[in-house]
């Protein structure tokens, strides 16, 4: 599964271009694009049905982006925790997805070499747009069954006879850094494989984007340095782990023993959470008191710390841990064995557990105490997060706080799902019944803006829920006259009308924009449009 760099673009590198031409990526947006023969008179998953009767819905666009989007989701302890020690990398989000213009595949099925799809079409593939609607920064091309794609370096199909590589990732001029990922069977033949290679791929991209980043110009790269070890679980899907430099071994390690679960403890988060100096060495953190427990005995406690602006120097500055729980606590030692902690980064360490056990339930929280100095010369420390990953047996009952529950009701995108311009006004976007009678608690948009921007100032968006009732919920200029920078996410909350709302109450929503048009006007990309619900 090795995934291979383009070398004879890496001159390019040198000259320190935006983005695609550094060493890593500085603007995480991804969009994945699902590439097949003629979607101008089928859908992906009409597609996908005919070629894998028997798996195909587990391939549709709804599950592959499910996953892009849980695996990209801005949560804290993260997957890519570990990559902010190789400096300038910035945390991917997912910008939604779209399906290939029918124009782009045609050109592309006409340029096949002995029925394969070559590089060289895949990387123009990867750019080729009305104008105007530029792709993302980085784009997943997903390839249907049918399409074969090659490695770069052979040519060859890579689901043939004789390939170990099931995807790929490269870079060209003025072109975005892309992967392509095949679902022939050969190659995918199930969806943990699809989960495995895309991960992989997407950590390179971040990392090694054209070969001057974290590897040996295409090979070494820290997917490839992990690639023959077990997957980890990550939101509930098997992903591929990646090479840390700073733990020597394949990161995130955040899984719980086998036969045990996991519960995570979110115990603050600040800028800085807590500040360690010479004269304020030590802090308790208490449990949180809306927290799943168990009686069952705990078999791993992990603790995950990020730092903020100020780092932990290491050396004789370090760190020292102890779990308190009923009845005593426990400590362990130099968690950071000594060595430097840098600004932004998040590391975890396993603690020790009493001889005797203890019950999940018992445990009553942590404390951080640090070996600094004072004077001149002492250290300092700025804790920005810290959690508990707490393991225990699995199928062990549990109890805590009934948490509301979040349906996405509306979940739209394409690249982009509408440009508004002068020209162009309105988008109604129709929203299904869903969790019909349950009542709402919280409702809100989010809007992700492409890659051409919302202006503000006079050129402003407006939105309208459209209700079953006949009744309209209107959020006038919700980007408050400022500006939506292009790949940039934004979230509003929407007001609940008089006497409330339940489930099928919402039957669409509608974006309005005021732009004028002619040569001062302005355009607007928009890349993705979701509506949530709290319900009870």
């Amino acid at each position: 599964m090795r995934a291979y760099i383009y070398l004879a673009t890496l001159f390019v590198c040198l000259s320190g271009t935006a983005n695609a031409g550094t060493a890593v990526v500085t603007d995480g947006r991804f969009t994945n694009i699902y590439v097949y023969p003629n979607p101008s008179a089928e859908t992906w998953e009409q597609h996908m049905n005919r070629l894998r009767p028997t798996d195909g819905a587990q391939f549709s666009r709804r599950a592959i982006d499910t996953f892009t989007q849980q695996f990209m989701a801005p949560v804290w302890p993260s997957y890519f925790d570990s990559l902010y020690q190789y400096s300038g990398i910035h945390p991917p989000r997912f910008a939604g997805s779209a399906v290939v213009g029918q124009r782009c595949i045609d050109a592309a099925m006409r340029d096949l070499k002995g029925g394969v799809m070559q590089w060289g079409t895949i990387r123009s593939l990867s750019n080729c747009h009305v104008d105007g609607r530029d792709p993302s920064p980085q784009v997943n091309l997903i390839f249907s069954p049918d399409i074969k794609i090659a490695s770069i370096t052979s040519g060859r199909d890579i689901c043939g006879p004789g390939s170990n590589v099931r995807g790929w990732h490269a870079w060209g001029i003025n072109t975005p850094n892309f992967a392509a990922i095949p679902t022939n069977a050969s190659c995918t033949p199930n969806f943990t494989q699809l989960t495995s290679v895309m991960s992989h791929e997407i950590v390179e991209i971040l990392t090694d984007p054209a070969g001057m980043g974290m590897g040996d110009f295409g090979r070494n790269e820290l997917g490839d340095n992990c690639q023959t070890q077990p997957l980890t679980t990550w939101r509930g899907f098997r992903v591929q782990r990646y090479w840390s430099t700073f733990d020597r071994n394949c990161q995130p390690q955040l899984d719980a023993p086998a036969g045990s679960t996991s519960t995570t403890w979110l115990l603050g988060s600040g800028s800085p959470l807590r500040r360690f100096t010479g004269s304020a060495r030590s802090f308790t953190f208490r449990v949180p008191s809306g927290r799943r427990v168990t009686n069952a005995n705990v078999t791993q406690a992990l603790l995950v710390l990020q730092t903020g602006g100020d780092d932990l120097r290491g050396g004789r500055d370090n760190l020292n841990v102890t779990l308190n729980f009923v009845g005593g606590s426990t400590m362990s030692r130099t968690v950071n064995r000594g060595r430097h902690w840098a600004n932004g980064t998040t590391h975890a360490v396993r603690l020790n557990l009493p001889a005797g056990g203890v019950h999940v339930s018992d445990l009553t929280g942590v404390t951080l105490s640090t070996t600094f100095g004072g004077g001149v010369g002492g250290d300092n420390w700025d804790l920005a997060k810290a959690a508990l990953i707490v393991s225990f047996g699995a199928g062990s009952p549990t109890s805590g706080p009934t948490l509301p529950t979040t349906r996405t009701w509306l979940d739209v995108s394409g690249a982009p799902l509408v440009r508004m311009t002068g020209d162009r006004h309105d988008r109604r976007l129709n929203v299904a019944r869903r969790d019909v009678g349950h009542r709402v608690r919280e409702l809100s948009l989010t809007i992700t803006t492409g890659n051409d921007d919302l202006r503000g100032g006079n050129d402003n968006c407006d939105v309208t829920v459209l209700l079953a009732s006949g009744r309209t919920i209107a959020l006038r200029n919700v980007n408050r006259g400022r500006k939506w920078a292009g790949w940039s996410e934004h979230t509003v909350a929407v007001p609940l009308p008089a006497g409330g709302l339940s489930g099928g109450d919402v039957v669409a929503v509608n974006l309005h924009t005021n732009f004028g048009g002619g040569m001062g006007g302005d355009n607007w990309n928009v890349q993705r449009v979701r509506l949530k619900a709290t319900i009870e």
